[in-house]
């Protein structure tokens, strides 16, 4: 599919009438799609599980923050490729910071930036918080003719979100999230869903038992998970999608961020939260 042009504030204010950059959860749209601007590393289209809808990603970092976002508890909602409009306050704050404002190549018209997540937290008392994170390679800060135009860019980013009241604006790179982490949870994203006869609750607080049993003293993973499944009576692969679930459901407890998961590797120590995987069935019931 054709990626699109602005040439004029029709063009912005159409997209915008299409519901592009508007809406939450299943309903958000993002305003950049894969195909609208060139992608640094693979772009990629994935489905998500909190939010039930496609989202866009122009890098692989991008993805693997999504990963990041959809593992944690407090996060509700993703929303990638969010408009920052250029309103009459933001052309302001861009002249207060010595900034020219950007425009689209060739034009006059004032450009749409975009931050690259736009995050919904919940806290423990169920008040909900926006938080606002841009993801870019560190090699995008190395001395280049781009670097300052780069520097200037988020400074206006972060200046124009604080003015909306948004004040929890990060920088994410490579280097915040670690390669184990991205990798760790590559792989447990294939246990995302489950087979019917897996998702039965009995299944799976049986396996959680089996795996405390089993998870003691040094063992390779694939040696952990064979056992738990043989006394679940599942065949092994199915274990081991039930292993990448339970530890997405936060049922099986371990450090992902420092120690990659392997089949043939030892297994970390774990623990095990049975309450999880009850929580979890009681939602889907409702």
């Amino acid at each position: 599919m054709r990626g699109r042009r602005f040439k004029t504030q029709t063009d912005i204010d159409r997209h915008i009438a299409h519901g592009y950059g508007q809406g939450d959860g299943a309903n958000y749209k993002p305003w950049l799609r894969v195909q609208d601007v060139p992608s640094q590393g693979r772009s990629r289209k994935v489905q998500g599980v909190k939010t039930g809808r496609l989202h866009e990603f122009l890098s692989e970092l991008e993805f693997g923050y999504f990963l990041v976002l959809e593992f944690s508890e407090q996060v509700v909602d993703i929303r990638e490729q969010f408009p920052l409009f250029p309103t009459e306050q933001a052309i302001d704050i861009a002249a207060q910071l010595g900034i020219r404002y950007p425009r689209f190549h060739g034009t006059q018209l004032h450009y749409v930036m975009s931050t690259d997540f736009m995050v919904t937290l919940q806290a423990p008392d169920g008040s909900h918080k926006l938080v606002a994170r841009t993801v870019k390679y560190e090699e995008a800060f190395q001395p280049s003719p781009d670097l300052k135009h780069t520097v200037e860019k988020l400074e206006l980013e972060k200046a124009i979100w604080h003015a909306q009241g948004v004040d929890d604006w990060k920088l994410v790179t490579e280097n915040t999230l670690g390669p184990t982490l991205i990798t760790n949870l590559i792989w447990l994203r294939k246990g995302k869903s489950l087979e019917r006869h897996l998702q039965k609750l009995d299944v799976q607080l049986q396996f959680l038992d089996a795996l405390e049993h089993y998870a003691r003293g040094e063992r390779a993973l694939s040696s952990m998970i064979r056992a738990a499944a043989t006394a679940t009576h599942v065949p092994y692969p199915n274990g081991v999608l039930l292993f990448k679930y339970l530890v997405l459901q936060k049922a099986i407890r371990l450090d992902i961020a420092h120690q990659a998961l392997t089949l043939g590797g030892l297994c970390p120590a774990l623990t095990i939260h049975h309450g999880a995987i009850s929580a979890v069935s009681q939602l889907k019931a409702a």
